[in-house]
């Protein structure tokens, strides 16, 4: 029965990563889709609407664990996703295919991001965010899609480069606006039915095999939800769509911190262990300040920048378990 049991929570989990990742993917298209309509900048295609999309794999575990009162399991999903997407996702992406980004991105939406974490980092020494640090969070996010948007203004050459876009058959085929929100809506809902199946089946095998929700939480939910932002940026790397590529992930951690944990302390607030603030908050930091690097390699992640951010996250890895 047990071994039954176990099998059932297998399926279920590959199974709500699956929607997760389908549904974040067919977001993504009609993001992507809509912007045409707008003219707006690949730039903030990628840093908003892309980083958007597949921020919500990790919104849609975090929200339904703190709503089911799975506390560690939603906030050591946002700061393990945080730290797989640069550790991860763009040292995987920078050792396969190196590209080049806008340099707005390293002047505008990198610091926003650090400061973002810093803003995190000090909330947090109380060990609890509070409903009105959550509206912070929020307000803070308001101000910087206000700035982004306003600054979103296509040029000729921008557009050239969203057009390298791959979409799928069906948004290739559509043209119709209300038909693409009407997908999205549907993509937003295979999001959180598998971020559900996802909670129920992993807390399920975390207690099985005597694993915490927080070792769970910030390793395999973690890498799990990051696994659009994987697709993506893999795709527009080899797109030569910098700005999307590195703009999704620098984006996504960006929501992950003001509209993640903006919306999950609203619902309850969140405590802080100690131990966080010492080991995960400072190699995430750690992790945001090597980007900058970049700035003086061509606005370009090198091969060997890659490797070392691969290399550092496995190291991340070992030691979380260790300890």
């Amino acid at each position: 029965m047990e071994i039954l049991s176990l099998l059932k929570n297998f399926i279920f989990f590959a199974g709500g990563l699956s929607l997760l990742i389908l549904g974040a993917d067919l977001l993504i298209q009609g993001c992507v889709k809509l912007s045409y309509a707008f003219l707006i900048t690949p730039l903030f295609v990628g840093v908003i609407l892309v980083a958007l999309g597949t921020s919500l794999p990790e919104a849609g575990v975090s929200i339904i664990a703190q709503i089911k009162n799975y506390k560690e399991i939603a906030l050591g999903n946002v700061i393990g996703s945080c730290i797989a997407n640069i550790g991860l996702v763009l040292g995987i992406c920078a050792l396969l295919k190196p590209s080049k980004a806008n340099r707005k991105l390293f002047k505008n939406e990198l610091p926003v991001m650090i400061l973002a974490i810093i803003i995190f980092y000090l909330l947090s020494q109380d060990l609890i965010l509070t409903r009105w640090e959550g509206l912070i969070f929020l307000l803070l996010l308001v101000i910087f899609l206000f700035f982004s948007y306003k600054g979103a203004k296509v040029t000729s050459v921008e557009l050239n480069e969203l057009k390298e876009f791959k979409f799928r058959r069906v948004f290739e085929q559509i043209n119709s606006k209300f038909m693409i929100i009407l997908l999205s809506i549907f993509s937003l809902g295979l999001v959180i039915w598998g971020a559900n199946l996802m909670i129920k089946s992993g807390v399920f095998l975390a207690k099985t095999f005597g694993i915490s929700n927080w070792i769970i939480s910030i390793t395999v939910f973690a890498i799990g939800t990051s696994l659009p932002e994987l697709a993506t940026s893999l795709a527009a790397s080899f797109k030569k769509i910098g700005s999307i590529s590195m703009g999704n992930i620098i984006g996504s951690n960006i929501f992950n911190i003001l509209f993640i944990l903006g919306v999950v302390s609203l619902i309850r607030p969140i405590k802080i262990s100690p131990s966080m603030l010492k080991f995960e908050f400072p190699i995430l930091l750690l992790f945001s300040l090597f980007l900058f690097r970049s700035r003086y390699t061509g606005y370009k992640i090198t091969r060997w920048q890659g490797l070392i951010l691969v290399i550092g996250y496995i190291i991340f890895i070992i030691l979380l378990i260790v300890r």
